[in-house]
């Protein structure tokens, strides 16, 4: 018998739309990693060498983008799903191969976790259902938890305000006995938190809540994933107080383009390799990935530009995703706004609070 994990790692992440268009939601870039390898790493460092990731949606990029990054003494195991079958039913199509503790967790939420902590509560507590928990200022799209001595005494899906209890949640990680994995019916759609917890709570098993020490956030939208990446930006990167170059930086290129005496990088930021900068370039909070080129005189203020997007002379770039092999002309102002991949947009464009998916932009002389 063997501790293991189960990752959660089957919906469409339709909130992310069009970024989960063309990859699933798990893979969705963090400072340079894919957003479900934070959980990996989280249950390796609890020393969790056997992992088993359940999937449905986009299933082949999601085994390929894992499998690049995972820890080479990581033993992993996929399960696809053929139809979706809820947070706790892809949990119970494995149950034949949990035959110890396991811990549970979301492979599209940014879990960076204390899990050894977790455990040591768990096994302390004698717990067959430990819950992880986290703290948010509003807690109106979430499932809210109400604790008392340890223990789960309610639990309140998606409160309106009036309804509100607690601005604690539930984080999705839970550690639990195989046991527990029996009270799921089999053949159906199943829900952790809508279903099996609240019927356990009546029939008056144990629920234990144990508050996470670490990183939670829900990437669910464009302004989340943004966030995401500034937040693991400040926690792993290195604080520089240049000229040129203030806040914590992830840079992994060599050399930033052949222009770049005058850019200036404000954290937190996160450079990736073969990155092109331009003169004058002035990149504020932002992740700029694999293979991009910028130009002379771009701005880009807490933004995503994805592999190999190209962002030409004199342009704005402001709180915006943009994704893979993605050429922006020159002088074009982007605002809060999704740009698809391979997507062409002409020079002198102005793109407000929209998503834009299709392949080519006309000209737009505003």
């Amino acid at each position: 018998m063997a501790l293991k994990a189960v990752i959660m790692a089957g919906g469409k992440g339709t909130r992310l739309r069009p970024i989960t268009y063309s990859i699933p939601k798990p893979l969705v870039p963090i400072a340079g990693k894919p957003c479900i390898d934070y959980s990996i790493n989280s249950y390796y460092n609890a020393g969790v060498k056997n992992v088993i990731i359940t999937t449905g949606y986009k299933f082949e990029s999601l085994i390929m983008g894992v499998l690049e990054f995972k820890n080479e003494d990581q033993n992993i195991l996929f399960s696809v799903e053929k139809e979706p079958a809820g947070t706790a039913g892809s949990v119970k199509l494995v149950r034949e191969f949990v035959d110890d503790t396991v811990i549970i967790g979301s492979g599209d939420t940014l879990v960076d976790f204390d899990i050894s902590d977790m455990l040591r509560f768990h096994k302390e507590k004698k717990s067959k259902l430990t819950i992880g928990l986290t703290t948010v200022d509003d807690p109106s799209q979430f499932g809210i938890v109400e604790l008392k001595n340890d223990l789960v005494v309610r639990f309140l899906e998606k409160p309106s305000k009036d309804e509100t209890f607690s601005n604690l949640i539930n984080a999705g990680v839970y550690i639990m006995e195989p046991e527990v994995i029996d009270h799921i019916p089999s053949g159906i759609q199943y829900d952790f938190a809508k279903q099996l917890f609240p019927k356990l709570l009546k029939e008056s098993e144990k629920i234990y809540g144990y508050v996470g020490s670490g990183t939670w956030l829900d990437t669910g939208r464009p302004n989340d994933m943004i966030r995401a990446n500034q937040i693991m930006t400040e926690k792993y990167g290195t604080e520089m107080n240049s000229e040129n170059t203030k806040g914590k930086v992830i840079i992994k290129s060599r050399r930033i383009g052949t222009g770049n005496s005058d850019t200036v990088i404000e954290g937190p930021t996160y450079i990736g390799e073969n990155v092109s900068i331009g003169k004058n370039a002035v990149i504020k909070r932002s992740a700029i990935y694999d293979g991009v080129t910028i130009g002379d005189d771009v701005e880009i203020t807490d933004s995503i530009l994805m592999d190999s997007s190209r962002v030409k002379d004199k342009t704005n770039i402001d709180r915006s995703v943009i994704m893979r092999q993605t050429t922006i002309g020159e002088n074009c102002e982007i605002h809060e706004s999704v740009l698809s991949p391979r997507l062409n947009l002409q020079s002198n464009s102005r793109v407000y609070q929209v998503s834009l998916s299709s392949e080519i932009i006309q000209e737009e002389n505003q």
